[in-house]
């Protein structure tokens, strides 16, 4: 027992000096704010209405992720290696002005399916997606800050607008409802995007003046675009049930309670994915050494399974008490959402470190055929098994795919890095 409490201690204690707990905390309000303070929310507007916010998110992550064309992890990469300053900033500010062309044509684009119906959402989708260049370009900046390892300031600015964004939009929803809510998260959102741009005054100085090297270029796009396959299916990964479920699915409060069960899954995925954060850039740094790398995975991968286990048991034990407690008695359905995904969970947990380690390493192109194949599982099942169990199936369809992920990471992982397949 007192060998537990001293490594509890010891792990709680490094944590603290690598700015975990601030990345966490930063973290935490971003997950909360994303789904639109949803723990408030669920007792202000209808389940309906929150199902519909759901919906809109996932295509909204989506978009982002489109907008950001994997740039983010293009920078956190190459920003994190022993670059020159001026090689840093030249390359922010290409990835950044790269962005800024991507998200404003996204927008147009995405307006135009608006109009047309051709998403089949909530009318108040042409004014959510006016987040995805506020959205698309703050991400890029909180990279750059994590590259530099500058995690405390990065979270203190976090922080604090997230505090904001929570508090005045749910005043705003619930005087005016799911249109003051919508409207206030796109202002709220410029807002804290124009507060940050002072933090990178010196970058943004050089903004007019970045030279774009060829072979600069190259390299960004080359962790970039495989970057961005990754991400974009991993991001559809978390959110094609809800896209699915808005076309096969007619129960709107269904959707509504397996948002809330999802809600909180993905939460509980910010804990680990932090430690996970920190550990990127020290990847990085000795990507060169395998043996090196393959240390430090190690030990990540220690901390994340008891992490994701003690997560996963407490939350399975109390979330019959607590969901209906936080989010009101009409939201008892999404326990049984819950305890499903719950499952998942503790698979994603057992391959999600090395996936980490591939995007410290600049492999985003196992991440890709990984998550290929996981997306591809994903929608076969959703589909099959939503037409048989309606929402519950989307929550199984997850929860295998979850499990079958685990074996084929582990196949790509030991044959296409630790072998040098390719």
């Amino acid at each position: 027992m007192k060998l537990l409490k001293k490594f509890l201690f010891q792990n709680i204690k490094s944590a603290g000096k690598m700015g975990f707990f601030h990345l966490l905390s930063a973290n935490l309000l971003i997950q909360i704010t994303g789904f639109g303070g949803q723990i408030f929310l669920t007792r202000i507007l209808d389940v309906e209405d929150i199902g519909a916010i759901k919906v809109m998110q996932s295509y909204l992550n989506v978009f982002v992720i489109i907008a950001s064309l994997g740039l983010n992890t293009a920078v956190l990469k190459l920003c994190s290696e022993n670059n020159m300053k001026e090689e840093k900033i030249n390359t922010f500010n290409i990835s950044f002005i790269f962005t800024i062309i991507a998200s404003l044509v996204l927008v147009l684009l995405v307006e135009l399916c608006s109009f047309e119906n051709m998403l089949k959402t909530n009318e108040m989708l042409n004014i959510y997606i006016l987040l995805i260049p506020f959205l698309s370009m703050t991400n890029l900046i909180v990279v750059y800050f994590q590259s530099q390892q500058n995690i405390k300031k990065m979270s203190l600015i976090q922080s604090y607008s997230k505090i904001i964004i929570v508090v005045f939009s749910t005043l705003l929803a619930y005087f005016l409802g799911l249109k003051g809510y919508i409207y206030s998260l796109v202002v709220l959102n410029a807002i804290t995007f124009f507060i940050i741009i002072p933090f990178i005054k010196k970058e943004i100085n050089n903004l007019f003046k970045v030279k774009f090297s060829k072979l600069q270029v190259k390299r960004i796009f080359s962790i970039g675009l495989y970057a961005f396959g990754a991400n974009l299916l991993g991001v559809l990964l978390l959110n094609i049930n809800l896209i699915v479920a808005n076309v096969l699915i007619s129960n709107s409060k269904s959707i509504g309670y397996y948002s809330i069960a999802q809600l909180i899954i993905s939460t509980m995925m910010m804990i680990p994915s932090t430690l996970g954060q920190i550990m990127v850039p020290k990847i990085s740094k000795v990507s060169h050494n395998k043996e090196d790398v393959l240390n430090i995975l190690k030990n990540y991968q220690r901390k994340n399974s008891i992490i994701a286990i003690c997560l996963a048991i407490s939350a399975g034990i109390t979330a019959p008490f607590i969901i209906p407690i936080v989010f009101g008695k009409d939201y008892s359905s999404a326990v049984e959402y819950f305890e499903i995904l719950l499952v998942g969970f503790v698979f994603w947990s057992l391959y999600s470190p090395k996936g980490i380690a591939l995007m410290g390493v600049g492999r985003s192109d196992i991440n890709f055929y990984i998550s290929m194949f996981s997306l591809t599982i994903n929608i076969i099942l959703s589909v099959i098994f939503m037409k048989i169990y309606g929402m519950y199936g989307a929550a199984l369809a997850t929860t295998i795919m979850y499990f079958f992920t685990v074996i084929v990471n582990n196949i790509f992982f030991r044959r296409m890095y630790i072998k040098n397949k390719i």
